[in-house]
């Protein structure tokens, strides 16, 4: 059997890293796999099978959006072309676009559309273009062979707000490599040994709007006023990175970015391509994201025993809380069965030195559990019992049932 795996670029991502892992899977249950990307990108992760480019530059946000429908097209007219060419029996799509794309490039072969984010809360599809594509959306993903959601939050925002049949979506959330994740956490942490010679707070993802790190920073603040050895590492790249920066010194954080290492409060160390070593040396893993499907990187921690602390924005519920309703959201502290579930935060920020009701709760709950040893080894043993349902053993058989099908 044919499978093309179609995606924007085999870069540092999170769904790109779930691709890769996707084609091991199909390997390993005999597929012939092809990878496919829209344009030129040297892969940052391994992958099985042939790899093959569409060739068409990618749409930026700040692009006319005359411009990125036209580029919208001709991956269309790429993609008809190379499913054409390879003779495809199955194309599974990543990103919303690309599962367009695949529907209305569909001839004889089954299409699959992966879906990886809330969308209806997804402040990226709000301009012309979003608004475009989000009709496109509801209009077609009823014609794939199957829709795959990483999560029942994800999947019931298409059924309620895409009009998305249940019918047509299965949930199989991403794997885990937990064996390779605690392999390389035994690296060396090299110039960045000094920072974990201190109690840590790490957190880890694009410096985007959706991961919500500046809240973060205005918390660690006040927290640094009872633990003043604390340091915040935060792992990542993006377009708010600058921004972040200058809000850490602004609020008189000591803040490093690069060079030589300094004695500071809090640690901007970029793009990581191995994580776990930072993951293994810190106390707690706080991810205050606005939205998420299912973040595959609080997964990656539990994998190491890390305590979580995460916003109860979508996903992160049915990792931390799985016998609750998926469509709960919290409005207060909860000390949920594999980690802690906090408000998502607001919109309004308050002056500098002064924290809005939400990030007084974050604060509240983050200084008290600092101190209490016991509970964050309760969820250090939570966290790696948890992970064990996220093996690549359970999730190759629901993609098996799934091709069979």
């Amino acid at each position: 059997m044919k499978v093309g795996i179609i995606l924007p670029a085999l870069d540092d991502s999170g769904m790109a890293k779930a691709a890769s892992q996707l084609s091991f899977i199909l390997d390993n249950l005999s597929c012939e796999v092809h990878m496919i990307t829209v344009y030129e990108h040297r892969p940052f992760h391994e992958y099985a099978g042939s790899f093959h480019v569409l060739d068409v530059p990618p749409a930026m946000e700040n692009q006319n959006p005359l411009k990125r429908i036209i580029l919208f097209l001709k991956r269309i007219i790429a993609l008809w072309n190379i499913k054409r060419d390879l003779n495809l029996n199955i194309v599974i799509s990543f990103s919303e676009a690309l599962n367009v794309q695949n529907i209305l490039t569909k001839n004889e072969e089954k299409t699959i559309l992966t879906h990886h984010t809330i969308l209806s809360k997804n402040e990226r599809l709000e301009d012309i273009y979003g608004k475009i594509l989000k009709h496109l959306i509801r209009l077609s993903y009823n014609r794939a062979s199957y829709i795959v959601s990483v999560s029942e939050k994800a999947a019931q925002d298409l059924i309620t707000n895409f009009n998305v049949k249940p019918s047509r979506i299965h949930i199989i959330p991403n794997l885990v490599q937990t064996e390779t994740i605690k392999k390389l956490s035994e690296k060396d942490l090299g110039k960045y040994t000094p920072i974990f010679e201190n109690p840590v707070i790490i957190t880890a993802g694009r410096l985007t709007h959706a991961k919500g790190q500046w809240y973060l920073l205005r918390i660690f603040k006040k927290l640094k006023e009872k633990f003043p050895k604390l340091k915040l590492v935060i792992l990542g790249e993006g377009e708010l990175k600058e921004h972040l920066i200058k809000s850490s010194q602004k609020i008189g954080l000591k803040t490093y970015t690069k060079g030589e290492l300094t004695d500071s409060d809090v640690y901007f160390l970029g793009f990581q391509k191995n994580p776990y070593k930072f993951f293994k040396h810190s106390k707690l893993f706080v991810l205050p994201s606005l939205r998420e499907a299912l973040p595959l990187v609080i997964l990656e921690v539990m994998a190491l025993g890390i305590p979580v602390v995460a916003s109860d924005c979508g996903g992160t519920r049915e990792i931390l809380a799985p016998s609750t309703d998926p469509n709960y959201e919290t409005k207060d502290v909860e000390f949920a069965e594999y980690g802690i579930l906090l408000p998502v935060f607001d919109e309004n920020v308050g002056k500098a030195n002064e924290l809005t009701i939400v990030e007084e709760k974050w604060f509240k709950l983050m200084e008290k559990l600092l101190d209490d040893d016991y509970k964050l080894e309760y969820y250090s043993r939570k966290s790696r019992e948890r992970i064990n349902e996220y093996s690549k053993d359970k999730i190759q058989k629901m993609w098996l049932k799934l091709i069979k099908s």
